[in-house]
């Protein structure tokens, strides 16, 4: 995420200021390479990072540099959200807090301001984002965070910058596939996530003798399958739309036109509704809109299978006995596993040249391999880089799974028109685990919600 200052005196009174809502660091000038020596530590494999210690975080002014004229330095503004500030919660808000003072310590031209905003909607940053271009575009950032699905529309609407050609290379060419198709947009890279979050499926060894990848491996289970059902916003669930691309379901024909597969749909729903009838999944899964909510029930007595997280995963793996991990179940042995990703990406605002090469200091900062794989050993998720990602894996199986999976991975739709199917597809949903539609109707239903 790019900083100022000449008098050694003032630099250390900064140093020493809490950060809050605004945040004011400073940074130094230069292009920065793809790897940097940062004061951040390194982390080793399986190493559970200590906690850096900060000063307590004060709501404060915004701080400006009175001592030092405007034209000896530049003060970029980045906005962002809590949980990726000096303000998330314990080692998060403390990395990022000691990361901005070591950019600062690095780039001593550049101020950075932080400001907060809420994650979606209105007054998210995708939404003062259109209102500040019309507004006041003065106020516009430089750099911000922002969630991967509003990625196309932002950049439909003009707010955002390339990445291509501008990011350092060594940087661009070392991020995962997932990573790289999660920020894309019409063949452009216009965002790069710090991190990748994605669910999977964990089961009982002593259940299953074999692994229960296929939707036949469930049925014959005589066991609980637990999957987060309601979704979120009302669209459909990560479970639903994983299983419709693992049976090759598409949103859009040869023509680029939105459409419902309907013999696809129709597969899904009636697995839902074959499992509903033996027991194996029950109403109360739409009760859960994550499989956080879901967790305490597999824990209680580690039986059946259950979508997890890898964020939960990596938290309570020494807790769980008798458990391991595959691939979301699919169809038949001949269709491809497929997971969601999901992630916040940084993405680059300003059009100004001067203040684009300060911006990409700061992004490139955030995306170094340290900062990378320190950030996501402290969040739990996978990085976005591969150096950053074996430096996290080293030679435990479960990241070579996840290696697997983010394989084929795709990231949550974004594309204009999808809120409107996802919403479809988890009404289908919601009809056939309450009993009040076939499979074949909630399709039929589902298919002329689309139709114009």
């Amino acid at each position: 995420m790019n900083f100022l200052h000449n008098n050694w005196a003032v630099r250390l009174g900064l140093l020493l200021i809490s950060m809050a809502v605004t945040v004011v660091v400073g940074c130094q000038g230069g292009t920065l390479p793809g790897e940097i020596n940062q004061v951040l530590p390194t982390v080793q494999p399986t190493t559970t990072m200590a906690p850096v210690t900060t000063p307590t975080l004060v709501i404060t002014p915004t701080l400006t540099a009175t001592t030092t004229p405007e034209s000896e330095g530049l003060t970029l503004t980045f906005w962002t959200i809590e949980a990726i500030s000096p303000k998330a919660p314990a080692e998060l808000g403390s990395f990022m807090a000691g990361s901005l003072r070591a950019f600062e310590a690095n780039n001593p031209d550049i101020k950075v301001k932080v400001l907060l905003k809420k994650p979606s909607g209105k007054g998210g940053i995708l939404d003062f984002l259109r209102t500040a271009r019309e507004a006041a575009p003065a106020i516009l950032p430089d750099v911000a965070i922002m969630n991967a699905t509003d990625l196309t529309q932002a950049q439909a609407n003009g707010l955002l910058q390339t990445l291509d050609n501008r990011l350092d290379r060594s940087i661009v060419q070392d991020l995962l596939p997932a990573a790289r198709k999660m920020g894309t947009v019409d063949e452009r890279l216009m965002g790069v996530p710090l991190s990748l979050e994605m669910e999977h499926t964990i089961y009982n060894t002593a259940t299953f003798t074999t692994t229960p990848i296929l939707w036949s491996d469930v049925l014959s289970s005589n066991s609980r399958y637990l999957f987060p059902a309601k979704g979120t916003n009302g669209l459909v669930n990560d479970a639903t739309l994983a299983q419709y691309f693992s049976a090759e379901g598409s949103f859009h024909n040869d023509q680029g036109t939105l459409q419902i597969d309907d013999r696809i749909l129709r597969r899904v729903l009636t697995f839902y509704q074959q499992a509903l009838e033996l027991g194996i999944i029950d109403s109360t899964v739409l009760d859960a809109a994550t499989s956080e909510e879901l967790w305490p029930i597999y824990l209680e007595d580690q039986t059946g299978l259950a979508q997890v997280s890898v964020r939960q995963y990596l938290t309570d793996r020494e807790a769980l006995t008798n458990s391991t991990f595959t691939a979301l179940p699919v169809p038949d042995k001949d269709s491809t596993p497929v997971t969601i990703s999901h992630g916040w990406v940084l993405v680059l605002i300003t059009d100004d040249l001067e203040r684009q090469r300060a911006a990409l200091r700061l992004i490139e900062w955030f995306l170094s391999t340290s900062n990378n794989a320190t950030w996501n050993n402290i969040n739990k998720s996978i990085p976005s880089r591969d150096t950053a990602f074996q430096q996290l894996a080293g030679n435990d199986p479960y990241w070579a799974f996840l290696t697997e999976q983010l394989n084929t991975a795709q990231p949550q739709p974004g594309f204009a028109g999808y809120d409107q199917l996802g919403r479809i597809f988890q009404q289908a949903v919601e009809q056939v685990l309450r009993g009040e539609a076939t499979p074949g109707e909630a399709t039929a239903t589902a298919v002329d919600a689309l139709t114009p």
